[in-house]
């Protein structure tokens, strides 16, 4: 099981079971990478790619949500009633390749590898979305469920919050490339609940 020194003390109400907490722990990490980036993605597209505009930038995001779709309803066809050790290797694939995705946005510059590498990350969030998502469902407390999914949506988006506000203010700064780098080590650190839970 989950180390409990890995988990905050304070993170327990209202009794949350060991592994809803680190689901929601590595949840707020996931979602704070993407948010680092993601509400200034036109921005970077104008800023950082060779001939960037809006149009640019709406059809690359398009493309993104598009490859996602398509491998969440792959992977959720894949997965069928496999067991949790399954569910969390795929998780872990799927974040792994997201991290990759950031790590290559990073570098880029030209409008071909932003679409390779919003592809990845497209593709590592479809994989890891219905694993995590069905890992979540089948691990929800018996009466708790309403409380516990709107505990996630509430840690998630206060992550996502602040994680706006500090992407915007790095890129203001520094530029892209360290909020992008920042990113993948964040969305990286959304593994290890799995790996506890597996060891």
């Amino acid at each position: 099981m989950i180390g409990e020194h890995f988990i905050p003390k304070g993170f327990h109400y209202p009794h949350l079971n060991l592994f809803v907490r680190a689901f929601i722990l590595s949840e707020l990490f996931l979602w704070s990478a993407m948010n680092f980036f993601t509400p200034i993605f036109a921005i970077f597209v104008i800023s950082n790619i060779e001939g960037g505009n809006v149009q640019i930038a709406a059809f690359s995001f398009s493309f993104y949500m598009l490859v996602r779709v398509l491998f969440e309803l792959i992977i959720g066809k894949f997965l069928g009633k496999g067991n949790d050790r399954k569910k969390i290797f795929v998780a872990i694939s799927g974040i792994s390749i997201i991290s990759l995705g950031y790590l290559g946005l990073a570098f880029t510059h030209t409008t071909a590898s932003l679409l390779i590498f919003m592809g990845l990350c497209a593709s590592g969030i479809g994989i890891a979305s219905p694993a995590k998502n069905a890992l979540f469902s089948m691990h929800l407390d018996k009466g708790k469920e309403s409380s516990e999914w709107g505990i996630y949506d509430a840690v998630s988006f206060v992550g996502m919050a602040s994680a706006t506000a500090l992407g915007g203010f790095i890129a203001n700064q520094y530029g892209f490339t360290p909020v992008l780098i920042l990113a993948s080590i964040i969305n990286v650190l959304g593994i290890i609940p799995y790996i506890y839970y597996i060891k």
